[in-house]
């Protein structure tokens, strides 16, 4: 038995692929050899839901940080430009009129508009941070899976094509709501309870929006795995 260990859970990633894929190669070598091969690899600890869940809403919480702060800067840039023209307006003005302190309101508008910008500069590392958490989080919580349900390679590419560990998030769509539509997929599909009555699933697109919080999201994660423990398959033999 091997234990491995860490503070973090998206460091756990690189060393247990690196160690099941130092396993196999030893032992794939001793068998190529004449030896006594035969490797199987399993783990029977629970799965790691609620640390995972906890990186996706780190994740989350970023990306709704992001939108917020990308709002402020939005209306300040529009309160700039808007001072700016009635400066333009006061300057052009042959009649002298007097500022009424807009060159201070201009002033301090441009200074919050620094602080707005480099506000979001930081969001904007620290979202790509837990990004890359995430997606080491998703890759070992997808080994473990492939593990504990002793998936065949077919079944595990599936799986990883609907858990994606590919985190990119843009301004129309985020890995949440990417994931959450895929779970919800393969529950409607492959993992319903009622696999009769999934063949006329309506399977029509629909536009894909940030939910207002992760709860949806882990719990069809907590059904999808809880139907693997039960046997189902995601690609039929």
């Amino acid at each position: 038995r091997y234990r491995v260990q860490s503070h973090h859970l998206g460091a756990l990633w690189f060393v247990a692929s690196e160690l099941t894929k130092r396993l196999g190669r030893y032992f794939e070598a001793i068998s190529s050899a004449g030896g006594e091969g035969g490797l199987e690899l399993s783990y029977t600890d629970s799965l790691p839901l609620s640390d995972f869940y906890s990186t996706i809403d780190t994740h989350f919480s970023y990306r709704q940080q992001m939108i917020e702060r990308k709002s402020l800067l939005n209306d300040c840039a529009q309160q700039f430009r808007t001072i700016e023209k009635r400066l333009l307006v006061r300057f052009k003005d042959r009649n002298a009129v007097p500022l009424q302190n807009l060159d201070v309101i201009m002033s301090e508008t441009y200074h919050r508009l620094l602080e707005l910008a480099q506000h979001v500069e930081q969001t904007q590392g620290m979202l790509g941070i837990s990004g890359n958490v995430l997606s080491c989080s998703t890759s070992l919580l997808l080994l473990l899976i492939k593990l504990r349900f002793k998936l065949d390679d077919a079944n595990f590419a599936e799986l990883r094509s609907h858990l994606t560990p590919n985190v990119v998030d843009n301004d129309d769509n985020g890995w949440e709501e990417m994931v959450d539509a895929a779970m919800t997929h393969l529950l409607r599909t492959v993992l319903a309870k009622n696999k009769g009555g999934a063949e006329g699933v309506n399977n029509r697109s629909h536009k894909l929006e940030m939910p207002e919080d992760t709860m949806k999201l882990k719990k069809h994660i907590s059904i999808v795995c809880d139907r693997l423990l039960k046997g189902c398959l995601l690609v039929e033999e």
